[in-house]
């Protein structure tokens, strides 16, 4: 496809340039999920718009040919996808294997689908990894600036108890799987002008646990884990930022007793604050100045924060005389908390000169005297 049919990368991920890492993996797993062959038969033409999206992803996941691509469009960065896709598209499971090292976000056989681990290689059943979970939260500013512990309500799937996880209603219900003889994992050949191919991927039957159940549990059909909601307890770093993605190890979905939990992806939002705007760990203040202050210097109250005792106080500031509009003066330590290390940003209050403009006699009269002084002087 020539650069001028192609479209903008991030609007292949429904993303803004500012995205973060995070937010490109989340986007793509989540129209992996929509787009691929696979799960959607019903597309003509999903195959090519999955093809767009995974060039998308090969050039914004990469922090280099990211930036490239940002400087000068597609102009500057070089993507050929033809060894991705010379074998044929990869199966879903695989594909997020081979780039995630597990399973992406998805539905309910996603959650019970046997993803597996990527720390553990062998050659018996992989244990289950179970599904991660995105949700949103809302915080203060102030929350936000010194940190917090929040209630978050979240519902997942956990092990049946009824039959304890394993799907079945005894014991001898569970058989190894006949088609991949219990290992979970099924080798597929296929010969081209270059040779055979042999790729390897879970057993579709077992779908990667090596068993298969005979008779299945009634109460979660076999799908050995039922719906929970559950309370969780979440610290909110102090300094966290609008649009970070909190990770919750292990509040995620649990598909079995022998599985690895899943985790809970908290993306932030936070409500803005009239008096402050932020710009990495720096806080930005405007701050009202009445203008007799402005020339002849002066103290003044601004808001900032009370790192100490966790709230926003009032901080006399001295005005030096003959203040302009537009001038930033610098308080060290009163910006937000750096998330990694020791420390904090500054703030820095802009100075807005206030011009009267209901003036009384007396006060037009005096600003003439002083035009006249002025004028005398020069």
């Amino acid at each position: 496809m020539s650069s001028r049919n192609k479209r903008d990368y991030y609007d292949v991920l429904g993303l803004g340039k500012d995205a973060s890492e995070s937010d490109i993996k989340l986007a793509y797993r989540r129209l992996a999920k929509k787009l691929h062959p696979d799960m959607n038969k019903t597309d003509p033409k999903a195959k090519e718009k999955f093809i767009e999206l995974q060039e998308a992803y090969e050039v914004l996941s990469d922090p280099n040919k990211r930036r490239n691509y940002d400087q000068f469009g597609f102009s500057g960065v070089q993507v050929d996808m033809s060894d991705f896709f010379s074998g044929g598209i990869p199966g879903i499971d695989e594909l997020f294997r081979s780039i995630f090292g597990g399973g992406g976000f998805g539905g309910f056989d996603d959650i019970f689908g046997g993803f597996t681990s990527s720390r553990g290689r062998r050659a018996a059943p992989r244990r289950q990894v179970g599904q991660d979970i995105e949700d949103r939260i809302e915080l203060t500013f102030e929350e936000a600036m010194f940190g917090i512990k929040k209630d978050v309500y979240i519902e997942r799937y956990i092990p049946c108890s009824d039959c304890e996880g394993s799907g079945a209603q005894d014991p001898s219900s569970v058989k190894s799987c006949p088609d991949c003889q219990g290992s979970g994992r099924m080798r597929k050949m296929t010969r081209s002008g270059f040779g055979t191919i042999i790729r390897e991927t879970e057993c579709y039957n077992c779908n990667g646990t090596g068993e298969v159940i005979t008779k299945k549990c009634k109460t979660c059909n076999g799908k050995k884990a039922i719906p929970e909601k559950k309370k969780i307890h979440v610290d909110i770093p102090a300094g966290i930022d609008n649009g970070v993605h909190l990770k919750v190890q292990g509040a995620g979905h649990i598909p079995s007793t022998k599985a690895i939990p899943g985790d809970l992806y908290l993306k932030i939002r936070i409500i803005q604050n009239k008096n402050f705007i932020r710009r990495g760990n720096d806080l930005y203040t405007k701050a009202n100045i009445d203008i007799v202050t402005a020339i002849l210097g002066g103290k003044i109250n601004v808001p900032t924060l009370d790192h100490k005792n966790k709230t926003i106080a009032e901080k006399e500031l001295t005005i030096p005389p003959g203040t302009q509009f537009g001038t930033e003066f610098r308080i060290k330590n009163r910006g937000a908390s750096y998330l990694r290390g020791k420390g904090k940003g500054d703030q820095y209050v802009i100075a807005n000169i206030i011009i009267p403009n209901n003036l009384s006699d007396e006060q037009i009269k005096l600003l003439e005297k002083y035009r006249e002084l002025d004028q005398d002087q020069s």
